[in-house]
């Protein structure tokens, strides 16, 4: 049930928009700075003088803290006043970017973007609750649609400002560039998000640090397993060991919370079927979106395109995405939201199959024209599906349920990539490797449409 705070009648409709403002640019920071420092990538290899696969734990490292601590952060949200969590983390991202722009070796920079995932986890998990616990119910999906908006924005301008940044200056402002930034949305945040209190006081034993190291240390393995699966193989034995650890431990959790007076996540919430089939009909569905983005710049690479070009024609997806995400959030404040992602599924299945079948041998045209179905079809998906998984929340576990949306994307983006990248390497062709892993991309589309269909179609019986 969607949390109807009462609070939020005495906010005019300019604190709204301030208020979504004040969430929004905290997505578009996260993610802006996600893409600037994956395009600066081959300066850490020199500056740093190690190998690839050492340089890409920059950004494998942020990656493992955000999602580690994640539960730990949703439990927060619901304990202490929202504005508190996302300020703090604010805080620490700009604080953790000094450290990272001023790092004098390689093992000093992972640390200190360990530091700046979690501030960014703290920012992810407190700006999607937010959005249920400031917004009356008729504004909650043009909110997320602002969401979506921004974090497109963020993935459109990373590279951008990367490359004039490492060009220009130096590789260290691709943090620094942080500092004013987070500075100015520490002022703003302060200035225009009221204080919510939280549903009780918090103390320290309202932390389950049993279950806290249990879930990190689950959380961990599995996409550590999953994010050096597509280089070692998903059956290597460092992988399957991860992967069996993880699976033990995610049992403890889950034995822990069940037990547990003040359990991180209400473990409630997966005795609702239909809340564990949305779960997973989102990390199903974003396989083609997470898997077909990390596919599609080698695609363009056999094409004979560089990467300033490859650079630019992604573009196409962000231009396109913008406004499709902005009305996607407003239609759900008029249309079941149920409604949209099935319609949106559907789309994304065709567009895989499209892709794979008749597209792919048309060269860049037919990117750019997967690029565009891509993009209307994830814009009509990111808000409403939010919007969906957020309407099981309430007072209490506005932000578990924020927690465990952020986790499956974060799954969703480490399978995804395995999957697609596994049935693209086991042909010694590589057309028809793309050919096969898109297929296989939109069927998975098709499994979390029907998965949808059925829990509509279940719900209208009930």
């Amino acid at each position: 049930m969607l949390l109807n705070n009462e609070q939020t009648a005495a906010f005019s409709p300019k604190s709204f928009g301030l208020i979504v403002l004040a969430f929004a640019l905290s997505i578009f920071f996260v993610r802006f700075d996600g893409y600037i420092v994956n395009l600066a990538m081959p300066t850490f290899v020199e500056y740093f003088d190690v190998s690839i696969g050492q340089a890409s734990w920059i950004s494998v490292s942020y990656v493992l803290s955000q999602v580690s601590a994640i539960m730990l952060f949703g439990k927060l949200c619901g304990r202490l006043s929202i504005k508190k969590v996302f300020v703090y983390g604010l805080a620490v991202f700009t604080a953790s970017s000094l450290l990272c722009g001023t790092s004098s070796n390689f093992p000093y920079l992972i640390i200190s973007r360990c530091i700046q995932g979690l501030g960014g986890s703290m920012m992810l998990v407190s700006a999607y609750a937010a959005m249920v616990a400031y917004l009356p119910r008729e504004h909650i999906g043009w909110g997320l649609g602002i969401m979506t908006v921004s974090a497109a924005l963020g993935v459109l301008l990373g590279p951008v400002a990367g490359g004039f940044l490492i060009k220009y200056l130096d590789w260290r402002w691709v943090f620094l560039i942080n500092l004013p930034l987070g500075i100015l949305g520490i002022l703003f945040s302060q200035k225009v998000i009221p204080n919510l209190a939280g549903s009780k006081i918090f103390t320290f034993k309202d932390i389950d640090f049993i279950g806290l190291i249990y879930s990190g240390v689950a959380l961990f393995l599995l996409i550590y397993s999953l994010s050096i699966a597509h280089e070692d193989g998903l059956f290597s034995p460092v992988v399957l060991g991860c992967i069996s650890f993880s699976v033990l431990f995610f049992f403890a959790f889950y034995v822990e919370e069940k037990r547990s007076r003040n359990p991180l996540i209400d473990i409630k919430l997966f005795n609702n079927r239909e809340f564990a089939l949305v779960i997973v009909s989102t990390i199903v569905g974003f396989f083609l979106f997470f898997g077909g983005g990390f596919l599609v710049p080698f695609y363009l690479t056999q094409k004979g395109l560089d990467t300033k070009e490859i650079g630019l024609l992604l573009t196409v997806f962000s231009f396109v995405y913008m406004p499709i995400g902005l009305y996607s959030g407003r239609l759900s404040d008029k249309i079941d939201p149920r409604k949209i992602v099935c319609w949106a599924m559907l789309l994304a299945a065709i567009t895989g199959f499209i892709f794979s079948g008749t597209l792919i041998r048309q060269g860049i045209q037919a990117s750019v024209i997967y690029l565009i179905m891509l993009a209307v079809s994830y814009g009509l998906f990111f808000s409403p599906i939010n919007y969906y998984i957020m309407s099981f929340s309430d007072e209490d576990t506005k932000g578990s349920v924020s927690a465990l949306y952020n986790v499956s994307l974060n799954i969703s983006m480490a399978l995804g990539i395995v999957l697609l990248e596994s049935v693209y390497s086991s042909f010694k062709i590589p057309l028809d490797g793309f050919k096969a892993a898109f297929f296989a991309a939109g069927f998975c589309c098709l499994i979390s449409l029907a998965i949808l269909i059925f829990l509509n179609k279940a719900r209208r019986a009930a």
